[in-house]
């Protein structure tokens, strides 16, 4: 017998005595309350998964794959089974992944992790950060790939983590950034050698009325109210704008190509600003300024001392009695300024502030329907495959703050009950009832109908940055609106037990 031989009949032995050893030991597929294994399967089920993706002998690695695969499909009958009987039907978790994810067996990892701690859904970040989850080879998108090697160039992660959510009893939603398109956004070069970054694009871009876009200013007004601070890697659009309407569809639309079992969308907003400039209360400010959002503005107006005064209220951030008196005698042949969602006024000559409270009023309204019709036309790919779509937003994201307003301009309260409702419940206040007060908030405004599904932080077993454990949190949100049977958890690689793996998926090289 020569060395080669004997080596790999020695390795065949060892490598079927120890999957024998494993599987003659009973699966412990026993789940909580919150449908989380116990820690014997979770041992059992990822000494398979090593045996069943190490490199040795074809007949011992069928084996360990069959075995392998036998308990991933024990462990998603007793998932199904355990939340059918919970009254938290879906519990979801978001997720980033790394192209160091398409090494063998990492995906794999992953996804029996989640199962373990009783998940049976999974937001994959999709659209984030400028870059796009779908193969460098077929990428038609204003976007780069996220795996960018010529080894890899036909990796498809998305369809690839869909697949692998799906043998574990998963269901898997994309998870796309919308109105955030990053700072990648028309990079590089497209498929057929030409630059992505085209007039355009570059006219796609929201600004205010200095011309600033939300790359170009750094702000230092330190962090706020809720921690946040400006990240210089978000580049936001202007909704009203046709080319960043039909390249987010066309994203959008490859997407659902893969068949995920839904579509989440996020950052449906402006940018927050920080510090004193989380608070806007001058025109001069929205981000309303983007070619296509004035024009959209000036539209709005229903005569032609309308469109004057709007334009010099855009101009200016205010008007002043003498633009009144200014229009009049431009346009004599009309009695008074006149512009959509406005009556005529009962009262003669009203004060200056009555026009500039409308005006600003017309501003807002017009900055929050920029965002509900941008979701809109994105979300068509979506509703057209009959897959269920929903909105992550923040509670607090759509009111006025003092004399202005919420600078996010998140207008949540005109989203339609079309889609699931994703309320990110971020408070902080070292208890649950902050966290509870924002879902009552939604919950109280959502049309009839309207499926609610809060999005938490924190950790298990134990409370974290002065938020309640998660198991706490969720109980809190039971007993005050018994409705909600579906809660998620940002994110994945926040939590403690996952930290590492989490960051050796992301230093790692294909």
């Amino acid at each position: 017998m020569s060395v080669n031989i004997a080596t790999q009949f020695f390795s065949l032995i060892v490598c079927t005595n120890f999957l024998v050893a494993i599987v003659s030991q009973p699966a412990l597929a026993q789940v909580g309350e919150y449908c989380q294994f116990e820690s014997e399967a979770i041992a059992t089920k990822e000494n398979l998964r090593i045996a069943a993706f190490q490199d040795t002998t074809k007949s011992a690695n069928l084996a360990a794959t069959r075995e392998y695969q036998a308990i991933m499909k024990e462990h998603s009958q007793s998932l199904t089974t355990c939340r059918q009987k919970s009254w938290l039907k879906t519990q979801g978790i978001w997720l980033r992944l790394y192209p160091c994810d398409l090494q063998s067996g990492k995906l794999d990892e992953v996804m029996d992790r989640i199962v373990n701690k009783g998940y049976n859904q999974v937001f994959i970040e999709v659209l984030s950060d400028g870059k796009i989850l779908l193969p460098q080879s077929e990428n038609t998108t204003a976007w780069n790939s996220l795996v960018q090697s010529e080894k890899h160039k036909n990796a498809d992660l998305l369809k690839l983590a869909i697949a692998k959510g799906r043998e574990r009893g998963i269901k898997v939603h994309a998870w796309i950034f919308t109105m955030n398109v990053g700072t990648g956004y028309g990079r590089g070069i497209d498929l057929n050698g030409l630059s992505k970054l085209t007039v355009a694009r570059q006219n796609a871009i929201a600004r205010n009325a200095n011309g600033d876009s939300t790359i170009s200013i750094v702000e230092n007004l330190g962090k706020n109210g809720e921690g946040e601070v400006p990240t210089k890697d978000q580049l936001f659009i202007d909704p009203y704008n046709y080319q960043a309407q039909s390249d987010l569809y066309l994203a959008v639309n490859e997407v659902v190509k893969r068949k995920p079992d839904g579509v989440v969308f996020d950052y449906v907003r402006y940018k927050r600003g920080a510090g004193a400039s989380s608070v806007v209360s001058n025109v001069r400010y929205l981000w309303i300024y983007g070619q296509a959002s004035l024009q959209a503005f000036r539209d709005r107006a229903e005569n032609f001392q309308g469109r004057e005064i709007i334009n010099r209220f855009l101009k200016q951030g205010y008007i002043t009695p003498t633009d009144l008196q200014a229009v009049k005698k431009l346009y004599p042949q009309e009695t008074e300024p006149l512009w959509q969602g406005r009556q005529p006024s009962e009262q003669n000559n009203p004060a200056i502030a009555y026009w500039q409270s409308e005006l600003w009023r017309l501003a807002v309204g017009h900055a929050f329907i920029g965002v509900t019709y941008y979701l809109d036309t994105v979300s068509k790919p979506v509703f057209q495959q009959g897959l269920p779509a929903s909105i992550a937003f923040f509670s607090d994201g759509n009111q006025p703050v003092g004399a202005g307003f919420d600078s996010r301009m998140q207008p949540w309260h005109l989203f339609t009950n079309a889609y699931e409702w994703q309320p990110m419940a971020y408070a902080v206040c070292g208890k649950p009832d902050c966290i509870v007060a924002q879902v009552l908030r939604i919950a109280n405004y959502a049309p009839s109908g309207t499926k609610i599904a809060p999005i938490l932080v924190g950790q298990w077993n134990e409370p974290f940055t002065n938020r309640p454990s998660l198991e706490v949190q969720m109980q809190a949100i039971r007993a005050a609106v018994p409705a909600v049977n579906s809660i998620s958890h940002f994110a994945f690689g926040w939590q403690v037990e996952e930290v590492a793996l989490s960051r050796s998926r992301q230093i790692c090289k294909l």
